[in-house]
């Protein structure tokens, strides 16, 4: 019994920081064409995306997209 909880929570241990250390490219779409934002990893990343958005420098805002192929 010891043994299992311990291998699950190695197991889960193991998920959470895979999690944090993953990346992905991301971009807006503007009027005038898809507009790269670069590579966002970890908490930058979980929160650009918990965002969810972009306002420029004249306030626009755009729907922001990351990890799409």
């Amino acid at each position: 019994m010891k043994k299992s909880i311990l291998s699950f929570a190695a197991i889960a241990i193991i998920f959470s920081s895979c999690a944090k250390n993953k990346c992905a490219e991301c971009h807006y779409d503007a009027p005038t064409g898809e507009v790269e934002m670069g590579v966002y990893c970890g908490d930058s990343l979980q929160a650009i995306e918990e965002l969810g958005t972009y306002t420029d420098t004249s306030g626009a805002t755009f729907v922001v997209h990351c990890g799409e192929h």
